[in-house]
C-alpha cells in the first residue's frame, strides 16, 4: 500500500494553539485490518490541547511533528489486506490512528462504524470519544455493564 500526501494541521513543538500549522503530510496506505479515510469532519476534544501543550508529554508522548485528533468521520478511500465489512466509498465514523486533523487518516476496523444515512458529518465526528466515555446514569445505578458503543 502506498503513501498519499495531503494537507493537515500539525505541531512541531509543544505549546499553545499558535504552534499549529498547515503542513503537507504523508499518510501511509492501510495495513491489515485498516482503512484509509477521506476526512469530512474531525472531532475536537479536550485531550487534544492537553497533548499539544505538552501537559501529558510524560504519560502520552508523541513523535513530532504530530497531527492531533482521534475522532473522525469520512469516506473510505482505500482498504487494507483482509478488510471485510467496509468498501471504498462507504461513509464511516470512529477513531483514527494517524491524527484526524487532516484530509486523510487511517483507522482500524474495530474502531469504525457505518455512518447512518442523513447524519451530518460533524455529528458523526463528535460521537467516538463521547460514546466511549459517557455511561448513562441509569445503567450505572442498575449495575448494567456498559460496552463501547461500537461493540
Amino acid at each position: 500500500m502506498h503513501d498519499r500526501c495531503c494537507r493537515a494541521v500539525a505541531f512541531s513543538t509543544y505549546g499553545d494553539a499558535d504552534v499549529l500549522r498547515m503542513v503537507d503530510h504523508a499518510v501511509p496506505g492501510p495495513g491489515p485490518g485498516q482503512v484509509r479515510i477521506a476526512v469530512r469532519a474531525a472531532g475536537v476534544n479536550p485531550i487534544d490541547w492537553k497533548i499539544r501543550s505538552g501537559a501529558l508529554a510524560e504519560m502520552m508522548p508523541v513523535r513530532l511533528p504530530a497531527v492531533p485528533g482521534v475522532d473522525v468521520a469520512g469516506v473510505v478511500e482505500q482498504v487494507g489486506p483482509g478488510v471485510t465489512g467496509f468498501a471504498v466509498g462507504d461513509e464511516v465514523f470512529g477513531k483514527a490512528v494517524t491524527g484526524s486533523y487532516a484530509e486523510l487518516a487511517l483507522a482500524d476496523l474495530d474502531a469504525l462504524a457505518a455512518k447512518p444515512a442523513g447524519m451530518p458529518w460533524e455529528v458523526a465526528a463528535a460521537l467516538p470519544v463521547r460514546g466511549t466515555v459517557w455511561t448513562p446514569p441509569w445503567t450505572r445505578r442498575a449495575g448494567v455493564p456498559c460496552e463501547p458503543w461500537w461493540s
